[in-house]
């Protein structure tokens, strides 16, 4: 789960972390449909960075800190990351990153990505990471900037292939799109489909996102299924959003039937269709990405909240049987004794 982590300080000091946090810490999210973006009405959205490297990196970018240290921590999707700051290097910042499906990332724009928004910070990763990130706070121009891109790390990486699709479907090269299958959980993938419109099938004015969905337990299952159907009508009822499309497990989508769907008995597919009206600025298409790259996350949130929300009205329910139960009276078989206004007793006969 987000937020577990361990720091490992066998040589030096231990690492408290940042001590004022609110100084870097990232702004929480307004509503995005005041900022063009309908399809994030009305979602609890969750941030696409760790708040665990923005806490570690702004202690050390923004307020000043120099102390050796080696910080892990877990993400969604079984990322993994390590900040290490070696002794005598206090101001060079090493961050490593196991993220999934990296090569398929790399394929699909995350080369580009490397090149672009981390020129001059690629460097070699440790055994058992797929790509590691250095800095030197003390030479560093940008400290800001800076943080914010190291601790979205996973947000551009895993987001590359999305932001490739939407850049070529607003210039109108989304014909030359190949078909992207990213398996970033096991027995779940996310395809990115270019597409066109039937009427007209030199448009190419679209791009499908599709997510495989599925969760291990029966019970996530058939939540994820309500909660899935749902989510389209709500879509459906969004002026300018993307239309959101649920299909069941055992009926895949026509567009990925040609690169392989998973397995029918998972949970269901759900599809976003893009347009160029959705990505048109680069702020629509960086929230877009944002979006998209959390959805998974999001679906799962809302499941064990919509389960926690159920067991917490049983136990309502439980409570108030329980008090009914207590102030109830045993009533007894004898015939109840009758007297007159007078205080005499009387026997009907």
């Amino acid at each position: 789960p987000r937020g577990a982590a361990s720091q490992n300080t066998p040589k030096y000091d231990d690492d408290a972390g940042a001590r004022n946090v609110a100084s870097h810490r990232s702004p929480p999210s307004t509503n995005d449909t005041a900022r063009g973006c309908p399809m994030a009405a009305q979602m609890l959205k969750l941030e696409p960075q760790s708040a665990i490297l923005e806490e570690a990196l702004g202690a050390r970018l923004i307020d000043g800190k120099r102390e050796p240290c080696e910080v892990s921590c877990a993400d969604f999707d079984d990322a993994l990351f390590k900040l290490v700051v070696l002794p005598g290097q206090e101001s060079v910042l090493t961050l490593h990153a196991k993220l999934p499906c990296y090569e398929t990332l790399l394929e699909h724009g995350g080369a580009r990505c490397l090149e672009t928004t981390f020129a001059g910070l690629v460097t070699q990763p440790e055994q058992g990471y797929d790509v590691a990130l250095s800095v030197n706070a003390d030479e560093c121009a940008a400290p800001t900037e800076t943080l914010r891109k190291l601790a979205r790390i996973k947000r551009h990486l895993v987001g590359a292939p999305f932001e490739a699709a939407f850049e070529a479907l607003v210039n109108g090269t989304a014909r030359d799109l190949p078909v992207a299958r990213l398996p970033w959980r096991r027995g779940e993938s996310a395809y990115i489909v270019a597409g066109n419109d039937p009427a007209s099938r030199d448009s190419w004015d679209r791009v499908t996102v599709i997510f495989a969905v599925d969760f291990r337990e029966e019970t996530d299952k058939a939540y994820a299924r309500v909660f899935l159907q749902q989510f389209q009508e709500r879509a459906r009822a969004l002026g300018g959003a993307p239309p959101c499309v649920f299909s069941e497990g055992s009926r895949p989508p026509r567009e990925i039937q040609s690169v392989g769907a998973e397995a029918p008995t998972i949970a269901g597919y759900v599809s976003f269709v893009i347009f160029r009206s959705h990505v048109a600025t680069p702020q629509k298409l960086e929230k877009t990405c944002d979006l998209l790259v959390g959805f998974r996350n999001y679906v799962h949130f809302h499941i064990k909240a919509a389960k926690t929300n159920m067991h917490m009205r049983m136990r309502r329910k439980v409570a108030s049987w329980i008090q009914v139960v207590n102030r109830a009276v045993l009533t007894s078989d004898k015939p109840r004794e009758m007297k007159t206004a007078g205080g005499k007793t009387f026997t009907r006969k």
